[in-house]
């Protein structure tokens, strides 16, 4: 088998680059300031000059690219490795240089360095009065701009031991930006470490927390909304906020000042804000299934819930699920029409359909909603069972008994071939064990259904548990 570079590093790059970055990259290795080696060059040509070339295996032999390279040369695997290394250490160059232009404040304040080592006072000041004017006008207050709110002030202080003496040193503000980016950066790192060890049941040693608890309750937090923002998120991890009033004045912090987060940060608390909700609610606490109706409601109006424009399965049916736990169906009818788009192809269809099978369930419109079912096929075993669960849910409650008893029994073969994990197993396996029995049940037979009842509530896990009550109750 002939040998290709498909996996180099290389390869990986220039399949991240789009078009315009492809061109940009030329340019840079055709400057002898970044490459002096025609041999990268020849290889950039070759990589970007064809379609679809870095998808195809034939295109990527390395005898191939060693004759399009070297011509008529004899083949010498080490050189041509030696290409591929310098290629990659230019276009990292390139990608490096890239980040660090893009942001003009911390390409200007590399500049305020570089002029004031080489002893060029007014360059120097010039240059700290356009960081200045910058930092003014950027809408973005995370923790970056007070980094390098600091930076630019230690910049100017070094300009004014040597230039301006005898002005007042600003040594106070310096300090705060410093103590302010410190804060928020110490609430993001807990926050994560937080929620990593509920995760995964790992320890962690967070330290000077309790100092620093102490020292933020002292600020006035409406001074430093960002601030604000992480450590509502933190108290959220470490109170028991029954209320959900840490919540409630993260989401109004959000509200009033969220344009000071870049979508980056937007999106990371909104998640963590989400995560939140959700293991409060499955604590029974129903007040945060509408709180975290509203974070997706209110994710989806800042378009931060999305990433790169794509919403994951997992999502999309959460966000159905929320509105439809709190009768939301309009809306969510609405966000059905509006972002089933934004999904996979490949798993749209399939998703779309089994969230309107639920909205229809929901509503008692059987007649909409089995149909929907009938063209669910989900490759994913855990959405199958989902699917196949609320199909259950429908026989039962228009009393089709032969298709129920089908079901049962369809969804026991499902279970025990199928690899899922011993908490789906068990769930979905309590589910089709009680209902089997709640089907069984005599009328009136008050003692066995008394028995039941408390199975049921004592069942663990059993996500169908308020259901299951519900029918048992109306038995």
């Amino acid at each position: 088998m002939e040998a290709t570079v498909e996996k180099n590093p290389l390869i990986s790059l220039y399949k991240a680059l789009d078009k315009s970055e492809t061109r940009r990259l030329g340019k840079w290795l055709d400057s002898p300031a970044h490459n002096q080696r025609e041999d990268v060059r020849a290889l950039h040509a070759y990589l970007t000059g064809g379609k679809d070339r870095l998808l195809k295996t034939s295109s990527l032999s390395k005898m191939r690219i060693w004759q399009r390279i070297f011509l008529k040369t004899p083949f010498d695997d080490a050189r041509l490795r030696q290409t591929f290394h310098w290629a990659l250490k230019a276009a990292e160059a390139f990608i490096a240089y890239e980040q660090w232009s893009s942001n003009e404040i911390e390409a200007e304040l590399a500049l305020t360095t570089g002029l004031r080592r080489r002893g060029l006072s007014s360059n120097t000041l010039r240059s700290i009065k356009k960081a200045r004017q910058l930092q003014e006008h950027s809408e973005v207050r995370n923790e970056t701009f007070y980094r390098r709110q600091y930076v630019l002030g230690l910049e100017y202080d070094e300009y004014r031991v040597y230039h301006k003496l005898m002005e007042k040193p600003n040594f106070q503000e310096i300090a705060n930006a410093l103590d302010v980016a410190y804060l928020i950066e110490k609430f993001k790192v807990s926050c994560n470490m937080l929620f990593h060890s509920r995760v995964y049941k790992t320890s962690y040693d967070i330290r000077f927390l309790t100092e620093i608890i102490s020292f933020v309750n002292k600020l006035d937090l409406m001074d430093y909304p960002v601030l604000a923002v992480y450590y509502y998120v933190y108290l959220g991890f470490t109170e028991d906020d029954e209320q959900g009033n840490n919540i409630l004045l993260l989401r109004d912090t959000i509200n009033a000042h969220g344009d000071l987060l870049n979508p980056h940060d937007l999106r990371y608390v909104f998640l963590m804000a989400i995560n939140l909700c959700i293991s409060n609610a499955n604590r029974g606490r129903e007040n945060f299934v509408r709180e975290a109706f509203e974070w997706y409601r209110l994710g989806i109006t800042r378009d931060v819930i999305a990433e790169n424009g794509q919403l994951t399965r997992a999502t999309y049916l959460n966000i159905v699920t929320h509105a439809i736990r709190l009768e939301e169906y309009e809306w969510a009818t609405s966000f059905i029409d509006t972002h089933t788009t934004q999904l996979e192809e490949d798993i749209r269809e399939n998703t779309e359909s089994f969230a309107r099978a639920r909205l229809a369930y929901e509503q008692k419109d059987y007649d909409t909603g089995m149909p929907l079912l009938a063209q669910v096929d989900f490759k994913h075993p855990v959405y199958n069972i989902m699917a196949k669960t609320l199909q259950l849910k429908i026989y039962y409650e228009i009393d089709e008994y032969d298709a129920m008893d089908s079901q049962l029994d369809s969804m026991t073969t499902y279970l025990r071939r199928k690899n899922l994990s011993d908490l789906h197993k068990d769930n979905f396996g309590n589910i089709v064990r009680l209902v089997r029995r709640m089907s069984r049940l005599a009328p009136g037979d008050r003692k066995k259904k008394a028995e039941l009842k408390t199975q049921i509530e004592t069942t663990s896990p059993l996500t169908e548990k308020k259901w299951l009550l519900e029918q048992l109750e109306n038995r």
